[in-house]
């Protein structure tokens, strides 16, 4: 385990603590630096051979033969010439490494002393000096990312709040978490991801706030990560993930710097991937997912209203489908007459049962809603609403479907699409078909029983070792006041109990606000 420590400038990293492995024994140069320039140069050429975009500058500076070797796409130029060959040619005296660090002008310096940290150094856009004589080399850091800039969120689109969204720079991340959380209490850990992608992951985490332990299970498994490559937080999360089998997501993730924020004061931990626009949350809990960030900027009692429609319409995504095939189908007496003549008239000539009918039509929906997603975006809504419109229209005159199945399709759709969180949509779109084939064998016994099972899972699932379904089972009376409903913040002077806050106090003792009087006016 090789840990080391740096200091960054501007967007670089800074005081950053990077701990990886290299259990295959790749090869990659895990051994010292030999004082020998011409013997380290040789060792570095090799490591690197037929690497067309890897650059070696030969220097003489104070008598001092060396190399500055880089990676030629990854660096600025001009900061280059600036921070080291400049300060390299008037400089007088080498006799030790530290004679050389005072003389160059980048604050953004550290020492290696292993062929192996100069490969990680060279990957992450540096620049590294090697002088004869020495057994260290210096590292600076002349990164010049390119790369989008900061965008508005997507996934997670609010009308009011904050609009930026993560990008894929892990250094561009980090400051815009750093913009909302300037206290030294939120603390940053690295480490390196992949045998060969050496990706950089980033524990950010609110000191005196959150759970230890919390911290540790992270680390544990982030240790225990042993792959080729990690190119995306979507790896890390399936690695990490509690139950890898279920449907249901144990971890969760945003976009959405402000977000990120707000969980870590509530008392959870981020993790931050290098390349990747989205970073997890741990732990994660069923309601979590039924959350938006929308709920918190709007006035308690407008996002009281939205967040109970959330509730209903998520249920309403599930089983609504079902429950029309198994009324339908097995219980035409618990419908009244009038609706019953109506439903019975538009099925006439359906050649279908009413199982298949439905199976047919959301099959149908999710192809059209994947064809909208991966069609450019400029005809992606097009196709999907033009198509949503034609087929559904054909098929009621060709009398495959009926009317009121294409209006249970749609308004199932348009439930789902109040779902904030994208993943656990999926899990309930997914859901949708064994609950609809339950309910064409059985009828509503099938569906009391998926539900059963599905609530008997959903009860035995933790995150980070806090039971998934958290606090409605089991049950915390405080915090239910955040889960179906918004309070008021003077309400919520108390962090969430089911995170275990080391300090669970979130505010002082503020009084309700009360109206106010017009002051006379002293003119």
């Amino acid at each position: 385990m090789v840990r080391r420590n740096g200091e960054g400038r501007g967007k670089n990293r800074k005081n950053k603590q990077i701990s990886w492995s290299d259990p295959q024994g790749s090869g990659e140069g895990a051994t010292g630096l030999s004082p020998e320039i011409d013997q380290l140069y040789q060792q570095i050429q090799e490591l690197w051979a037929k690497c067309d975009d890897v650059q070696f500058r030969w220097v003489q500076t104070a008598g001092r033969r060396g190399f500055i070797v880089w990676i030629y796409t990854l660096i600025g130029k001009e900061l280059a010439q600036e921070s080291i060959l400049e300060p390299l040619t008037t400089l007088e005296k080498a006799e030790t490494v530290a004679d050389v660090q005072q003389a160059l002008r980048s604050p953004s310096l550290r020492l290696v002393s292993s062929v192996e940290e100069i490969n990680i150094a060279m990957g992450e856009g540096a620049a590294v000096l090697c002088l004869d004589g020495f057994t260290q080399a210096i590292v600076l850091d002349v990164m010049q990312f390119q790369g989008r800039s900061v965008e508005r969120s997507t996934l997670e689109a609010v009308v009011r709040g904050p609009q930026e969204a993560f990008t894929e720079s892990l250094e561009m991340n980090l400051g815009l978490i750093r913009r909302r959380l300037k206290s030294p209490r939120v603390k940053v850990e690295y480490m390196a991801l992949g045998r060969v992608s050496k990706t950089m992951v980033a524990l950010v985490y609110i000191q005196g706030i959150v759970k230890p332990g919390y911290v540790k299970e992270c680390q544990e498994r982030l240790n225990r990560i042993d792959v080729d490559s990690i190119l995306d937080s979507g790896y890390v999360e399936e690695l990490i993930d509690d139950a890898p089998l279920s449907p249901f997501p144990t971890i969760e993730y945003t976009e959405r710097p402000d977000r990120l924020a707000a969980e870590a004061l509530q008392g959870r931990v981020g993790i931050v991937v290098d390349g990747s626009p989205n970073a997890l949350l741990i732990p994660a809990l069923f309601v979590n997912f039924l959350q938006s960030p929308e709920d918190y900027f709007e006035r308690y009692s407008m996002a009281l209203a939205v967040r109970l429609l959330r509730h209903m319409y998520f249920w309403i995504a599930l089983l609504l489908p079902a429950t029309y095939v198994a009324l339908l189908s097995y219980h035409q007496e618990m419908i009244p007459t009038t609706l019953l003549m109506t439903l019975t008239t538009s099925h006439e000539g359906v050649p279908f049962p009413a199982v298949v009918e439905a199976l047919i039509m959301e099959v149908t929906f999710e192809a059209l809603r994947e064809a909208g997603i991966r069609l450019p975006k400029a005809v992606g809504q097009s196709v999907s609403i033009v198509g949503a419109l034609v087929i559904g229209e054909a098929a009621v005159n060709a009398g495959i479907v009926s009317p009121a199945m294409v209006i249970i399709v749609a308004l199932t759709g348009i439930a789902s699409f109040t779902v904030p969180s994208y993943n656990i949509a999926i899990t309930f779109r997914l859901l949708r078909f064994p609950m609809m084939i339950m309910a064409g064998l059985f009828g509503l016994y099938g569906i009391i029983i998926s539900l059963l099972i599905l609530w008997i899972h959903l009860v035995s699932l933790r995150s980070f070792g806090v039971p998934y379904m958290t606090p409605i089972a089991p049950l915390v009376w405080e915090d239910l006041k955040d889960t179906f409903s918004r309070p008021p913040w003077w309400y919520m002077k108390k962090r969430p109990k089911m995170y275990e806050t080391v300090d669970p106090t979130r505010s002082a003792d503020i009084p309700r606000p009360l109206p106010g009087t017009a002051e006379e006016d002293p003119l």
